[in-house]
């Protein structure tokens, strides 16, 4: 079972912005199909911080991408509405289930100084003066697709937590045998299963030579949790999946499976290589289930990797028959979506910069304020209500 390691930025006194006085660092973690809702919410002024705060992006590695506003790292520097000095809030974004792991522990590993002066970054989006060393770091707050009673980590009790919107998610498939346009929770909790024949999709039963499977996100994804949940297959299921290259080959697991508790960290890199058509690939699990016939993908993505995925070749499908909207989400017949929530560690201090920015980002002007109606949509748009993925939307 691969489970991502938690890395978050933490500031360096001498490679933050020369001539500021610190008041005090806040790390956050969590979701990262929610990362650009909450930097348009931190980014504008007023909102958490008295004026448009400094920022800096950092996607990780030697090279970066140019991420923006999907950038893995972020740190943001300013005066917090209703402080003085200069507050640096540090950010990484490694997925719902760690944000909930967290603020729960309190540690995790971090990059000393991913902070920087923004001058000093590249166009690749990483700084030239970046170092690599790891310390331990306190988690203050979280963001999560889903309450922590639909998490892993039960305990403790987290104290705060609040509902600041609604995360929306999508299926789709590559170009692969299968090209259908509708997936149902039947086909996609026998796909979970490993080795589903085509013909459990197509319909045609001469299809049992080919195969369609899952490649999805790791058991520390927010994602994860809401497909697992809402297709009945089981939040806490251990999953039959696979990893593809850039190319559509199957990738050996670290137990030296094709099929496995496979899962990337991140939405991004796995709607990177859902592109790849798979009607003739070179794979060995092909070669040996399927007499090299091909194979077929479905994935399940936030609607922003989704965007990506469909750009690089990947299809979008119905979800039980019906097409993704906001209006239909907002109506409760398209089901794929999460409570969006934000949480903050048991021992933050009352009245702390950690506790401001939690009420900053919690009100009804702070990140709700921010959703875009598409990726995000704003709690008092909805017309119907649930408790979470394993329940089915109620109608106002």
């Amino acid at each position: 079972m691969k489970i991502s390691k938690i890395i978050l930025a933490m500031a360096a006194l001498g490679l933050g912005m020369v001539g500021v006085s610190n008041a005090g660092t806040v790390y956050m973690t969590g979701s990262t199909a929610m990362r650009s809702t909450v930097y348009s919410a931190l980014t504008n002024a007023g909102t958490v911080f008295t004026a448009a705060p400094s920022v800096t992006l950092y996607q990780g590695g030697s090279t970066g991408n140019n991420a923006g506003n999907g950038a893995n790292y972020m740190g943001f520097q300013g005066t917090l509405v209703g402080g003085s000095g200069t507050t640096t809030l540090l950010c990484h974004w490694t997925g719902s289930e760690d944000g909930v792991l967290g603020v729960c522990s309190n540690t995790l590993s971090a990059f000393y100084g991913t902070f920087i002066d923004p001058a000093t970054l590249d166009g690749a989006d990483h700084g030239t003066n970046v170092p690599s060393s790891t310390v331990t770091a306190p988690v203050n707050l979280a963001m999560a697709d889903n309450a922590q009673k639909f998490s892993r980590t039960k305990k403790p009790v987290l104290n705060n937590g609040n509902e600041v919107g609604v995360i929306t998610f999508k299926w789709v498939r590559n170009p692969g045998n299968w090209t259908g346009t509708n997936v149902t929770d039947s086909q996609i909790r026998q796909a979970l299963g490993g080795l589903c024949k085509l013909a459990v999709f197509s319909g045609n039963a001469a299809d049992t030579n080919s195969y369609v499977y899952v490649s999805g996100r790791d058991n520390q994804s927010g994602t994860r949790v809401n497909a697992y949940g809402d297709s009945g297959f089981g939040i806490f299921s251990i999953p039959s999946q696979i990893e593809v290259n850039a190319s559509g080959v199957m990738q050996l697991s670290p137990n030296s499976l094709y099929l496995d508790d496979f899962g990337y960290s991140s939405g991004g890199t796995l709607a990177g290589t859902l592109g790849a058509s798979t009607v003739a690939p070179d794979s060995d699990l092909a070669n040996t289930n399927a007499g090299n016939n091909g194979f077929s993908i479905i994935s399940y993505l936030s609607v922003g990797d989704a965007s990506t995925a469909i750009g690089k070749g990947a299809v979008e499908v119905a979800y039980n028959g019906v097409t993704f909207s906001s209006a239909a989400v907002k109506e409760g017949t398209y089901t794929y979506w999460g409570n969006e929530y934000i949480f903050e560690a048991n021992n933050v201090v009352a009245a702390s910069e950690a506790d401001n920015i939690f009420g900053f980002l919690s009100a009804t002007t702070g990140i709700n304020n921010f959703c875009d109606g598409t990726k995000a949509i704003k709690l008092t748009d909805m017309h119907c209500t649930r408790n979470g993925p394993t329940t089915d939307p109620a109608h106002n």
